[in-house]
């Protein structure tokens, strides 16, 4: 077994696997390969000179409480049907986390089939949506205000502003440019899905949304008001003829569930979407301002059976609103009187790290006994809960 990065001329391999496993498009295929996937940033394992086995790591910049960071979102994992259950997946895993530290990146992200499968390699759940499933007749109440224009790429610098708008109160979001846009488009053109931009006294809204059938589903609706949040709505009604029901995916921090002539008509759940992992515990910690004029330090005890530098004992200190991490070796560990005061495996730092869960969480999730008063209040001036929210599929 060989695993390395893949070469140029290995693309056919490549699309073979994702053909096989995914079951996608010709149109999205072609999408994909030719603006997203990148060899260079692509992990295969190979077996007598064939790729069985790989993953692609997408490069995206993630907003992580309030700083932002270089991101690989881990997609496509793959294995041709005469490879699985040999162990090629996990090896090449493990060889991508560590690539990934010695890259220098701090964080990565992966959109799971299964949590079981990536749990074991410290990704934990980080991310939730909310889905709304209605019937496009109860939306007929609402009033449409301004008008309703299909986007094109001369309209990104709108959608730009309108996403800034609508996801100010979320942690965990990419940062959206130009390019970013430009790629949105191609994807949703070829997967046959539509985007449509709200115009009231300036472009206020936007949707995205995929006709299947008698069925919408609504990827995206964001907005800058409540008339812009009303218009859509109107506007999704406005395709009873043609959709009886409209999915719509949104985060958290969304409206549309307090404005419903009846919310008890509409099924509303909350939908795991993403999962998360700290690739650089040491590097990550440091980068947190800590808001608390606090002194102090905690020695936390990290299980991470797959980045060695992540494993071990960790004495963390704030003085100056500055955190401050430093490994202990086995001599330090030894004359340690107190041993450690936490203990957390990644899985359970990451969701701390993501902001996904708080420090009370955190301890009661993971049936942590006697940990001190002092320990949880460093942590909590170091880790805070927010609201999550990401929408990337690819």
């Amino acid at each position: 077994m060989e695993i390395r990065y893949a070469k140029e001329e290995e693309i056919e391999s490549i699309k073979e696997i994702w053909s096989y496993c995914f079951n996608d498009s010709d149109s999205f295929m072609k999408f994909y390969f030719e603006d997203k996937y990148k060899y260079e940033n692509t992990v295969v394992a190979l077996d007598e000179g064939k790729v069985v086995s790989s993953l692609q790591l997408n490069q995206y910049k993630l907003i992580l409480n309030n700083k932002v960071y270089n991101t690989s979102y881990v997609v496509g994992v793959s294995t041709l049907p005469e490879g699985r259950g040999a162990g090629y997946m996990s090896k090449v895993i493990k060889f991508t986390l560590n690539e990934l530290y010695k890259k220098g990146q701090l964080v990565s992200i992966l959109m799971p089939i299964d949590y079981r499968l990536y749990r074991r390699f410290g990704y934990e759940h980080c991310y939730d949506q909310i889905e709304y499933t209605l019937n496009t007749d109860d939306l007929k109440n609402f009033k449409l205000s301004g008008k309703m224009i299909k986007a094109d790429v001369s309209q990104i610098d709108d959608l730009i502003q309108i996403d800034r708008a609508f996801l100010n109160g979320v942690n965990g979001n990419v940062l959206k440019d130009e390019h970013y846009y430009e790629n949105l488009f191609k994807e949703i053109q070829s997967e046959d899905g539509l985007l449509y931009i709200h115009e009231g006294n300036e472009k206020d809204g936007y949707i995205v949304y995929f006709l299947q059938g008698d069925k919408m589903f609504v990827r995206e609706l964001f907005y800058k008001n409540i008339d812009a949040l009303k218009s859509m709505l109107k506007f999704i009604y406005n395709h009873n003829t043609q959709c009886k029901i409209a999915t719509i995916s949104a985060p958290i921090i969304d409206k549309i569930r307090f404005i419903l002539d009846n919310p008890k008509d509409c099924e509303i759940k909350i939908k795991p979407f993403m999962m998360g992992r700290v690739i650089n515990v040491k590097k990550f910690i440091e980068d947190i301002v800590v808001d608390k004029d606090i002194s102090g330090s905690i020695n936390l005890l990290i299980e991470d059976k797959f980045i060695d530098e992540n494993n071990g004992l960790f004495k963390v200190s704030i003085k100056n609103h500055k955190v401050s991490i430093e490994k202990l070796d086995k001599k330090a560990i030894e004359e340690s009187q107190d041993g450690f005061d936490i203990k957390l495996d990644i899985n359970a730092l990451t969701q701390l790290a993501f902001s996904y869960i708080d420090v009370e969480e955190a301890i009661f999730l993971n049936n942590l006994e006697g940990v001190s008063k002092e320990t949880i209040e460093i942590l909590k001036c170091i880790f805070s809960k927010k609201n999550n929210y990401i929408n990337e599929y690819i």
